[in-house]
């Protein structure tokens, strides 16, 4: 497969996957993210010596992407805005949509390292050594922090 339709393939696979795994990571744009790091990608194809490091590099990428974004975003507005979700009619989409925004909260109320860690791990369901690539940490980190988040993400979803 030649590096176009290579590259075109992985965008196709993987380009809404990334865009939530931003959201996920608290961007407030995560389609600006997941574009802008393909596009880095796409800059830098040429020099992947292996096309299957090409998902790894764009998740570390998107998770780069949004520690910067956020950092802009807590810069410029000291505090942001909280977010309102529109209600929908139907019961059921009212408590499924209270509940994520429950989860998101006491995610956002995790350290940084912690938020990414979990959702690396429970969202993109990776093991503990791609998470460690990812992030650039050793897998006992990758271990030690997801103990951690988990125990402190309960704490906060418990105060409800």
């Amino acid at each position: 497969m030649d590096a176009m339709a290579a590259f075109s393939a992985l965008f196709d696979e993987s380009f809404e996957a990334m865009k939530r795994l931003a959201y996920l990571l608290g961007a407030d744009d995560p389609e600006n993210i997941a574009q802008e790091a393909f596009v880095r990608l796409h800059d830098r194809w040429h020099t992947l010596y292996d096309d299957s490091k090409a998902l790894p590099y764009l998740r570390a990428m998107v998770v780069n992407l949004s520690r910067s974004r956020l950092r802009h975003l807590r810069v410029v507005r000291r505090t942001p805005p909280d977010v309102m979700l529109d209600e929908l009619s139907a019961e059921s989409h009212a408590l499924a949509r209270q509940e994520h925004s429950r989860i998101r909260e006491a995610l956002g109320k995790l350290s940084r390292r912690q938020r990414e860690v979990l959702v690396l791990r429970y969202w993109l369901d990776l093991d503990q050594a791609a998470i460690a690539e990812t992030l650039g940490v050793a897998v006992g980190t990758v271990k030690a922090t997801t103990s951690h988040a988990m125990t402190n993400l309960r704490k906060h979803l418990e105060e409800w």
